[in-house]
């Protein structure tokens, strides 16, 4: 007998004598397994897929082995029904990088949305740091077992008790990178970027998958570009939406941003920072948090900002953003590590 095939990359028929097999169970010799990439995968190297079959051996062993597809990054499978503040609603999957953060809300109990983030891998999310940090903190890798905190992906409905799609997933958190160097709103909120461990990793699909990361700085972004946002944050009428808001916001980029304040809050646009959106329109609001601004690029979606802060003096729709690429060194070393 062969072993099962099973594969978070791969869809496997398996099949013996024509008949449909099992490929999660143990297969009799003459089984003939067919691999191909799932939906959301893509061949390693950007290769073309080539047709392969596995054979069940005499010996109960298989005569060729399984190989790994790479997930594709930044694609959009299911395009929004409608054309958050003053965002248009979101349909599921027009964003499947976006996750919901949760954490315990011991006094109900039940678990409360605190922050958005993006997936980037099946194991990791970035966020903001802001969303994890508390004054005092000793190390900046915060272990986490107890269940505290939760993330949802797929989701479109805020209720973290509704499983509201086939798409939706809720994952324990395991660990909690914080950029060092950050020290919250004593140091203006410079460094605010945290990396996220899953328990367990995501599956993806046509409704579920990663953004992408410039990982060699190939691409720029420049003021007025527009970059895609999703998440449950405060709408124009002041009220934390129930379900999942989209806007599209203008890039300002690291000086104009700074220059435009002069009142005190130009010291949280760090150098790290850039800012998106505008005077009026569509903008995030409290709620918004750590969710990912993302930027098209030859037909794929790139992480390219973190919600950080808000002048909260002002009525426009104008935040700060920490800026990826000023951290990509980081990142590497830490997707590098888990994958």
């Amino acid at each position: 007998m062969c072993p099962p095939l099973v594969s978070d990359s791969l869809d496997i028929k398996c099949a013996h004598n024509g008949q449909y097999a099992n490929c999660s169970n143990v297969l009799i010799p003459g089984t003939i397994a067919t691999p191909s990439c799932k939906i959301a995968y893509t061949a390693l190297n950007g290769q073309e897929e080539t047709p392969l079959e596995l054979i069940c051996q005499s010996n109960g062993t298989w005569n060729k082995q399984l190989y790994r597809c790479n997930p594709n990054c930044g694609r959009v499978y299911i395009e929004n029904q409608l054309l958050i503040n003053n965002g248009y609603e979101a349909n599921i999957g027009t964003a499947p990088w976006n996750v919901g953060i949760y954490r315990i809300n011991k006094n109900k109990p039940n678990y409360d949305l605190i922050c958005g983030g993006t997936i980037i891998s099946p194991n990791l999310v970035i966020s903001a740091a802001h969303c994890f940090w508390k004054n005092g903190m000793l190390s900046n890798n915060i272990s986490i077992n107890d269940g505290q905190y939760k993330i949802a992906v797929g989701k479109y409905d805020r209720n973290f008790e509704i499983i509201d799609n086939d798409f939706t997933q809720i994952i324990n958190v395991d660990m909690v990178h914080l950029k060092k160097g950050y020290y919250g709103p004593a140091g203006y909120h410079a460094e605010d970027i945290a990396i996220i461990l899953l328990q367990k990793r995501v599956s993806f699909s046509n409704g579920v998958a990663p953004a992408c990361i410039d990982w060699n700085s190939k691409y720029n972004v420049v003021n007025g570009d527009q970059g895609k946002i999703v998440g449950w944050g405060k709408t124009e009428k002041g009220i934390l939406s129930p379900i999942l808001l989209e806007a599209s916001l203008p890039y300002i980029d690291h000086s104009s941003c700074r220059n435009m304040y002069t009142n005190g809050f130009e010291q949280f646009v760090t150098d790290d920072k850039f800012c998106a959106g505008s005077l009026t329109g569509q903008g995030v609001g409290a709620g918004d948090a750590g969710a990912g601004l993302c930027f098209l690029h030859s037909n794929s979606y790139y992480l390219t900002g973190i919600v950080s802060i808000k002048d909260i003096s002002t009525d426009n729709s104008i935040a700060v953003f920490t800026e990826v690429k000023r951290h990509i060194q980081w990142i590497r070393e830490l997707y590098n590590k888990y994958n």
